[in-house]
């Protein structure tokens, strides 16, 4: 099997920098989205929004997770990354002998 480690090691980067991007869009938007202020007075637009704010925490939580899975999974991908390059580092010394 051939595995371009080079090619592998840039897209565990990517997939880092794109934890990184997206964690700091949700926690930019997150106090945005947790100061909702209801329409009007009377008790269904007070409902509607505990509702809105529910629904708020139950979406950065979900992503929050999205983004943690993003990032082991880049952790993972440079991993694996290093363990390829020591492998070919194996592999070509062997054959050098």
């Amino acid at each position: 099997m051939f595995i371009e480690t080079p090619v592998v090691a840039a897209q565990g980067a990517s997939e880092a920098v794109g934890a990184t991007a997206t964690g700091a869009v949700l926690g930019g938007s997150a106090p945005a989205m947790g100061a909702v202020v209801p329409m009007g007075g009377e008790e269904v637009s007070v409902i509607f929004a505990q509702a809105i704010a529910a629904h708020a925490v139950q979406y950065l939580t979900a992503t929050g997770l999205g983004v943690a899975q993003r990032g082991l999974f880049a952790a993972q991908v440079a991993t694996s990354a290093g363990v390829y390059a020591a492998s070919d580092a194996l592999s070509q010394a062997a054959l050098t002998l």
